[in-house]
């Protein structure tokens, strides 16, 4: 057996590349590895544990967010009520065990990760028996015994809590959670970055996924490796190695990537294909799951391509989008990449003072599809400025931040139409928010249900669109003024306390004047509010005709001021 080299080479080049070598180094332990400027160098001792190092990273990043998860961390709680002698257990603590039963522990054993991975997890232990017991208890246990002075209760749950011990020590093996949790994630964030082959492909013969893995991605390196490759005529479309045809393999595996040259030979030049990978390549690609970050759902993954062919640069942006990220999942459920972005264009910004994410390009995986978006000059300026930006006075809280929890629920085809994503993905663009400013006030003055924004949050955006509009020369206005105008809408709305009725027809018509951009008539309603009134109108309004865009922000803040003058609900932030 020939001789393998010590170690292989891998070069920084597209997105999709830096994506796979950068989850090369969160798979691999940091002494398997060196970086050297653009490269990457990976000691081939490696391919000895690899497999096992592939998804140990999955588990121990995403592990502790699945329903697998619940399931083992009721073991200390388990044994401290036992310990208690169930004395002070009350039918509020069993209705939420029956609840973590049925929203866990009966929910896991139905997927097909349990299913798939029983014949490996301990297929001697008998846990069907175990869930079939502790179901039967449970359905004894019901509320009239509980009232029942006659029932001996402690009894029953000692049995009962016997056997949800027996389950949950199950799970908690090491060697089920290996293989369980392995498989759960596999479906939820490695999917994502491809697909059809390996422990992932359903025709699989191959029940142990590490063993899949490692004969699938890890032998053939090694037996390429062996092997002398000097008359071989195909070269890797990615590294340009040489190959023999039986080694070769498309990119149709990765998402959004290639074609199935097998299926579709009309796509290639004459029929004929050329786009094909060494088994090098394709190891190093089977590493760009973990090269993103993803949310909780697993639905939305990000990948910061910090330019300059440094891999350190890289591998530092990314790890650190992670960290914060990551951080933030904790207790929450609508945790977005977008705010593990802010928050890290914050933490750069604070530590440099400079701009340092300026012609960044930044990958996020979302719907099934890849979207680009470069930060350019202007919108680093923009999110510069608005992490400087207090919101309402507060010394810790910026105008940005606030927007975090803000969302509509079941809005525009979405669950959670999350407004910070929003916000952030217009800056990007250079897209200004005068439009989705103009929904939330209509949805505001329609009281539509789960619309969980407030009026001061609005303003924010206003504050923000403004600070765009200045950075791109369309705007010279002070954000200052906006919270001036802002007040003067609240007092107005307080000191007149106008028909409510007619404050929404106002509203609703100063709306649609914004909307198709009618200057003059936005001008003769707020000229008519105020002299009914017998009031003079603000000088702003007079002062900043001549450029449109202030006058509509100005409006904008008004009208936000007019809405937060009336009583409000506190925003729902579960």
């Amino acid at each position: 057996m020939a001789v393998l080299p010590k170690t292989i080479n891998f070069y920084m080049d597209s997105w999709l590349e830096n994506a796979g070598i950068i989850g090369l180094t969160r798979i691999l332990d940091v002494e398997d590895y060196e970086i050297n400027d653009d490269q990457l160098i990976v000691k081939t001792t490696v391919f000895k544990t690899i497999n096992n190092s592939f998804f140990q990273y999955f588990i121990n990043t995403y592990g502790q967010y699945t329903h697998y998860y619940k399931i083992i961390s009721w073991l200390p709680k388990i044994i401290a009520i036992e310990k208690l002698g169930f004395d002070k257990y009350t039918f509020q603590d069993y209705q939420a065990c029956v609840k973590w039963f049925n929203n866990n522990v009966r929910y896991f054993i139905k997927t097909s990760s349990y299913k798939q991975m029983r014949p490996l997890a301990h297929s001697e232990i008998p846990i069907e028996e175990y869930l079939e017991n502790a179901t039967n208890l449970f359905k004894k246990l019901s509320k009239n015994k509980w009232q029942d002075k006659n029932v001996n209760l402690k009894k029953e749950l000692t049995v009962l809590f016997g056997e949800l011990k027996k389950i949950v020590q199950y799970f908690a093996n090491d060697t089920n959670k290996r293989y369980f949790l392995a498989k759960s994630l596999g479906y939820r964030y490695i999917n994502k970055g491809w697909n059809g082959i390996s422990f992932l492909n359903n025709q699989s013969k191959i029940v142990n996924l590490y063993q899949d893995y490692q004969e699938y991605f890890v032998q053939p390196v090694i037996d390429f490796l062996s092997e002398n490759h000097e008359k071989a005529k195909i070269k890797c479309t990615t590294c340009g190695r040489k190959m023999r045809s039986n080694e070769k393999i498309g990119y149709s595996f990765l998402n959004g990537m290639g074609y199935d040259y097998r299926k579709r030979n009309s796509n290639g030049y004459k029929f004929n294909s050329d786009q094909f990978l060494c088994p090098i390549c394709r190891l190093m690609y089977s590493a760009v799951p973990a090269g993103f970050t993803y949310n909780l759902k697993g639905n939305h993954g990000f990948f910061v391509n910090q330019t300059g062919y440094n891999l350190n640069n890289l591998y530092n942006a990314n790890n650190n989008f992670l960290e914060v990220l990551t951080e933030s999942f904790e207790g929450a459920n609508k945790v977005s990449p977008w705010y593990g972005f802010y928050e890290v264009f914050k933490k750069e910004f604070n530590k440099s003072k400079q701009n340092m994410f300026v012609n960044v390009q930044i990958v996020n995986r979302k719907n099934e599809q890849y979207h680009f978006n470069i930060i350019s000059e202007v919108a680093a300026n923009v999110l510069r400025k608005a992490e400087k930006q207090r919101s309402d006075g507060q010394e810790k809280i910026t105008i940005l931040d606030v927007l975090n929890n803000a969302f509509i629920f079941e809005y525009q085809g979405v669950e959670s139409f999350m407004i910070f994503d929003e916000v952030i993905m217009r800056i990007l663009n250079q897209t200004n928010m005068n439009n989705l400013v103009n929904k939330l006030l209509f949805l505001k003055i329609l009281n539509r249900r789960g619309v969980y924004i407030t009026p001061m949050q609005i303003l924010d955006i206003v504050e923000l669109n403004t600070i765009l509009f200045n950075e791109m020369d369309v705007t010279k206005l002070d954000i200052k003024i906006l919270s001036k105008v802002y007040g003067d809408g609240k007092k107005f709305a307080q000191k007149y306390k106008l028909n409510p009725d007619k404050e929404k027809i106002l509203i609703y018509q100063l709306l649609q004047a914004l909307k198709i951009q009618n200057q003059k008539k936005t001008m003769n309603l707020l000229l008519s509010c105020y002299l009914r009134q017998q009031e003079s109108i603000p000088n702003e309004f007079m002062q900043k005709m001549e450029n449109k865009e202030e006058f509509k922000q100005l409006v904008y803040a008004f009208i936000t001021g007019l809405i937060s003058g009336k009583k409000e609900g506190k925003v729902d932030e579960k």
